[in-house]
């Protein structure tokens, strides 16, 4: 079960004055509640009924949903598809959809905060998951449906385009510093590319 902060302070204000009263103040009581947001959020079968990408998308991977919660219109019940998990990240207002091969194939923005009360949930392209492969070290694992071998090639050469683009740039500003970041970053694309579009 999913708290709905606003209500409950609502109702029960006293309850948040003295939650607000430690030594944190109001401030560490928020992030309490962020917090607890969170770890109800990974806990429960409701994800935010604010959805980015159309209906038929999340229905082609496997999700289900039913309406919104009439009491929390921000979450509806869901079921994910077969092998996938919700996991927390290491801040309070994110979280993940994993699939069976431990892939980051969506991401939810849940800030529980009382006053500010709001989710919303995107998903992950390809381009996307191949960036977080570039910049952050995640493991690239293709498949046959989604991060298909042609898939990443095609995503490496649209990175490949864009990293020239801001070498071009940045060279004609002479700043050099950006030119070796987008400059490698180029040659991170072509690497992948020259392995996927050779296969």
């Amino acid at each position: 079960m999913i708290e709905n902060t606003t209500r409950s302070v609502r109702e029960n204000p006293l309850a948040f004055l003295a939650a607000s009263s430690g030594p944190g103040g109001s401030g560490q009581a928020i992030e309490e509640q962020e917090r607890a947001g969170q770890a109800q959020l990974v806990n429960s079968d409701r994800l935010p009924t604010d959805r980015q990408g159309s209906a038929a998308e999340y229905e082609a991977l496997g999700f289900t949903f039913g309406d919104p919660d009439p009491g929390d219109p921000l979450f509806a019940p869901a079921t994910l598809p077969e092998g996938w998990t919700c996991q927390a990240s290491d801040h309070d207002m994110w979280s993940h959809l994993v699939d069976e091969h431990g892939r980051r194939r969506a991401s939810i923005f849940y800030k529980a905060a009382h006053y500010d009360r709001r989710a919303f949930m995107d998903l992950t392209t390809v381009a996307g998951y191949l960036y977080a492969h570039i910049h952050n070290g995640a493991e690239l694992v293709t498949d046959e449906s989604w991060a298909t071998p042609a898939a990443i090639a095609e995503a490496c050469a649209v990175g490949v385009a864009a990293a020239q683009e801001k070498v071009d740039r940045w060279e004609a500003r002479g700043h050099d510093g950006y030119v070796a970041e987008y400059t490698a970053e180029r040659e991170r694309y072509a690497a992948i590319l020259a392995k996927y579009a050779a296969g």
